[in-house]
């Protein structure tokens, strides 16, 4: 039963439910974003911006802090002011480059949770991409996925410039 005025979103596969510190339970939703197999970069950006617009009110913040603390974080030799990503509202790392079968691979890593999340979305979407796709991409490409307007200006500028980032690195 939904309160008057409340409606159930049924978001995919509803397995794993976690109950937080308040006593409250929250769904934590798998998004199925499928890699590899000649989807195009800008249907995964829209795939995961649609994902995401299920999620109501804080639990689309909630979902970015999860994605941070299931993070590996980087090697403390990583962290150099080289591999910083000005303009954010925190410290923020990353790491990347091209395999040997072209596709590009990226690491993050950063001292907050917000920041830390939302590049991990960002990074999921590229990780295994052909590395002329990504070079082809632009801070606009990322539009559709709709975090820029969970942000604080501040953070904003952090996110245009790791897209920028990665765009270079793919670049290299």
């Amino acid at each position: 039963d939904t309160p008057a005025g409340q409606r159930r979103i049924r978001i995919p596969d509803e397995a794993g439910l976690q109950v937080h510190a308040r006593g409250t339970v929250r769904q934590e939703p798998t998004f199925h974003v499928k890699h590899g197999q000649g989807r195009m970069i800008a249907d995964k950006i829209t795939e995961m911006g649609d994902n995401l617009r299920l999620l109501e009110g804080h639990d689309r913040l909630h979902y970015l802090i999860d994605k941070a603390k299931d993070m590996e974080p980087l090697p403390e030799a990583a962290k150099i002011d080289d591999n910083r990503i000005r303009g954010c509202a925190s410290k923020l790392w990353i790491i990347g480059g091209a395999k040997e079968d072209g596709t590009m691979m990226y690491q993050v890593d950063g001292d907050a949770h917000i920041s830390k999340g939302t590049a991990k979305i960002v990074t999921d979407i590229v990780n295994g991409e052909p590395k002329n796709e990504v070079a082809d991409l632009t801070v606009e490409s990322f539009t559709p996925l709709g975090i820029k307007e969970l942000l604080t200006m501040q953070r904003q500028n952090g996110l245009g410039e790791l897209i920028n980032r990665i765009i270079r690195i793919a670049h290299d």
